[in-house]
């Protein structure tokens, strides 16, 4: 069994924070969002960070809306959220049914 190489986990709750992270622990940290690559290729020591930076709960990152004229899509927003936006569906009809089709529900 493959295991993790020892971290520690930090959990910032908005942008200014995660940025002061990053800042604070330089090429030592790395951000980790849905973890679907990073966990794997950490497992194989091909990224041996000291420290995770969990943008899991920055809510900034999270939602669909309009900004100048076209729609901003949050970093932390799940294939699911952009595929079910009433937003994303009136404009942007394809990238919804795209972001549907993308792996399995677990995944999106």
């Amino acid at each position: 069994m493959l295991r993790l190489p020892r971290h520690e986990l930090l959990r910032p709750t908005t942008v200014d924070e995660a940025v002061t992270l990053m800042a604070e622990h330089g090429e030592r940290a790395m951000l980790i969002a849905g973890g679907t690559d990073l966990l794997p290729n950490m497992k194989h020591r091909l990224y041996e960070p000291e420290f995770l930076i969990a943008l899991g709960g920055v809510e900034e990152l999270r939602g669909v809306r309009e900004q100048d004229g076209g729609l901003l899509i949050g970093a932390m927003t799940t294939l699911t959220e952009v595929a079910e936006s009433p937003l994303v569906q009136e404009r942007a009809p394809a990238l919804a049914q795209a972001a549907a089709a993308v792996s399995g529900p677990q995944l999106r």
